[in-house]
């Protein structure tokens, strides 16, 4: 009985609050617009691949597939290296700083695996195309430099369609958390004011709020 009591009370105070909750709900839901279409700056990723592998002249064989693959690692640190990513921003003529453009890139590799993936995300489709294509050209420029050994190939250079959707924003999903959080915060406000007000509207709420029992009402007559 009592659970039923306190539902019928909970639906009672979402009933009454119902025009400020939908409100919110609004609300939410334009600042989730707002911030999904003119804060956020679209971000686009391309994504070029370069395999590590074993010099002609080189016998293929556990030993020297092993010896790739302990070379991944350092292979990563010359991509991301201050060398490496002065001569893509002079190249392209980019207005970026080296650790802006270091954010960009993101490297990475399967185990066990001699493919190298670079991923550069950009606010313009060409912008990422085209710092993926260099960074992979400049690095394997880098590794015949550093290392003195022609093992790197350009696997499959970046590429990206023009009518490629952005990766982010994600319109969908901010709009649904906006809508959500809106809500939240006009149901939460509906229980806090109702658990604050205080005021006597009936006999019951006498008892309640005055702690004294009711030993009689008025009634209202009507003119």
């Amino acid at each position: 009985m009592e659970e039923t009591v306190n539902l019928e009370k909970v639906l009672d105070i979402l009933k009454n609050n119902r025009t400020s909750i939908i409100l919110w709900t609004l609300l939410g839901l334009l600042v989730a617009l707002v911030i999904t279409y003119y804060v956020i700056s679209p971000r686009y990723e391309a994504q070029t691949q370069v395999l590590v592998s074993q010099p002609e002249d080189t016998m293929v064989n556990n030993e020297n597939i092993e010896t790739s693959l302990q070379l991944v690692q350092t292979y990563r640190d010359i991509i991301l290296d201050r060398g490496t990513l002065v001569e893509v921003i002079d190249n392209l003529g980019l207005e970026h700083s080296v650790s802006d453009l270091a954010d960009q890139i993101e490297v990475g590799n399967q185990d066990q695996s001699q493919v190298i993936a670079i991923t550069v995300g950009d606010e313009t489709i060409e912008g990422a195309e085209s710092i993926a294509n260099e960074v992979a050209a400049v690095f394997q420029d880098r590794v015949m430099e550093v290392m003195n050994v022609d093992n790197v190939s350009i696997l499959s250079p970046a590429v990206i369609e023009p009518d490629t959707d952005p990766v982010s924003p994600q319109p969908l999903i901010n709009i649904t958390v906006g809508l959500v959080i809106g809500l939240l915060i006009g149901m939460t406000l509906a229980f806090a004011k109702s658990i604050l007000d205080k005021s006597v509207r009936n006999e019951g709420d006498a008892e309640k709020y005055l702690g004294l029992p009711v030993v009689g009402s008025v009634a209202k007559f009507e003119d």
